[in-house]
């Protein structure tokens, strides 16, 4: 998923929150392997460092971008639809509404 311009993998979120992690331990992430990281998900082209205080900016700013496209997700969220049927009072999400029209086309078939 992209939000401003940066684009998130499933295995990108879980890379930055284990560096999250690991740095709230205490401990320091491997530079070469979070700078790869930073270049690719943030669109930089910065040297790999053992700075240990440019290690723990990297993944601030990393954990800043990450939270900021998990607020966004949210944000965007469709909300489910439900559709109440009167006939039958009862109330139906899309994916029910379409496997009844489904089945109503198959009998139309039959018939036939």
């Amino acid at each position: 998923m992209v939000t401003n311009g940066i684009t998130w993998t499933k295995e990108d979120i879980e890379l930055v929150e284990k560096f999250i992690e690991i740095r709230n331990r205490g401990y320091y992430v491997s530079g070469e392997q979070l700078t790869s990281a930073y270049n690719r998900i943030l669109h930089k082209n910065v040297n790999p460092t053992n700075c240990g205080s440019c290690i723990r900016q990297r993944v601030s700013e990393l954990e800043a971008a990450l939270n900021r496209f998990k607020r966004l997700s949210e944000e965007t969220k469709p909300e489910p639809l439900i559709i109440v049927k009167e006939e039958e009072n009862k109330e139906l999400t899309q994916a029910e509404i379409m496997k009844e029209r489904m089945a109503k086309v198959r009998a139309a078939k039959k018939n036939k």
